[in-house]
């Protein structure tokens, strides 16, 4: 499925960069390019929706246990 940038959600461009796509609180639409991309999208770039959640993937960064190596 392909879609257009009209509902928040999570999109993948065809160079893999993911696109979050959010609602303000004032009503505007704002774009988020993952900083690990490789530069904004295209105006007429095809994007496939991934999922409704503009927050997917929810990874947490792990952080070791500081009593992992304690002496």
């Amino acid at each position: 499925m392909t879609s257009s940038l009209r509902e928040p959600g999570t999109y993948r461009t065809r160079a893999g960069a993911l696109i979050h796509l959010r609602r303000a609180p004032d009503g505007a639409t704002t774009l988020e390019v993952e900083s690990s991309a490789h530069g904004a999208p295209a105006a007429d770039e095809e994007l496939v929706k991934l999922s409704d959640d503009p927050n997917w993937p929810d990874i947490e960064p792990y952080a070791p246990d500081p009593e992992l190596f304690a002496d």
